[in-house]
């Protein structure tokens, strides 16, 4: 039935599409945040609060039933496994071949090579897109709202997540590529500029956003010298920092939160 749902959903790939290689790109010498990222994302605090912010997400919406369902920037694959745990087959897409390579290696997942911007998808054949952190990587993010808008079916959802406040720009955002820290004003307002309806939206990651405030501006006066936060996970401050965050997955059900380290927000076509 598995792979039956998925030959299904791939009719959604527009057949001009440009074919990628999977082949394994050489790996660097240093390794790259999808290395990191694919290493951490199992146990890390922050993925893994942010899965069971999703599944939570999931399971308030209502989905189009048999839709095809996409995630864009799936990165590792870590989104794509919480999906299946919630009884759904989704399609994980990203410009990466890299990335999607350390897919492969773990699990036999339906992929495609693509970029948000231009998405090799059919025009309203997708049901739900899943973008997890991936606007603020774009040069255009209106653009990006507009594929997401294009490829989507009436009625289909978009879930995701970005990161908030200029003023909590640290290390992970260079390390990682992001070109903007978004208010959830912002978001919201692109959204409806392109024709979304707004069925919820909150900051999250609200009980830590003073200790991570506090802590970004102390590596940046102090100058030191850190690759990447992912990369910052001893196992008790680990435990500690998700048994807080996991706290906020309850209280989202009820209410939205006036701050945060990042914003999620449900969308309808």
């Amino acid at each position: 039935m598995f792979w039956e749902e998925i030959a299904v959903q791939l009719t959604i790939i527009d057949p001009y599409a440009k074919k990628t290689s999977m082949k394994k790109s050489k790996t660097a010498k240093n390794p790259t945040p999808y290395d990191v990222e694919s290493k951490v994302e199992s146990f890390h605090w922050w993925f893994v609060v942010r899965r069971k912010l999703l599944h939570s997400i999931l399971s308030s919406v209502k989905i189009l039933k048999n839709c095809a369902v996409l995630e864009v920037g799936c990165g590792t694959g870590a989104n794509l496994r919480t999906l299946g745990s919630a009884g759904i087959c989704g399609i994980g897409l990203d410009r990466s071949v890299y990335a999607l390579t350390l897919v492969k290696s773990k699990e036999n997942l339906p992929l495609l090579a693509g970029d948000l911007n231009d998405l090799p998808i059919k025009t309203k054949s997708v049901g739900l897109i899943i973008a997890m952190d991936i606007f603020e990587h774009l040069e255009d993010d209106l653009k990006g709202i507009v594929e997401s808008y294009r490829v989507l079916t009436e009625g289909g959802i978009l879930i995701l997540t970005v990161p908030a406040f200029k003023s909590l720009r640290g290390v992970q955002d260079v390390a990682t590529g992001h070109k903007r820290r978004y208010s959830r004003k912002e978001v919201t307002r692109k959204l409806r500029q392109e024709g979304f309806d707004i069925l919820k939206s909150s900051y999250f990651n609200f009980f830590l956003f003073f200790p991570i405030l506090i802590s970004r501006r102390m590596i940046h006066l102090l100058g030191l010298k850190i690759e990447s936060e992912n990369e910052v996970n001893f196992p008790l401050i680990n435990f500690f920092l998700r048994s807080i965050f996991s706290l906020e997955i309850y209280v989202l059900k009820y209410f939205s939160f006036p701050i945060g380290v990042s914003i999620f927000c449900v969308a309808q076509k």
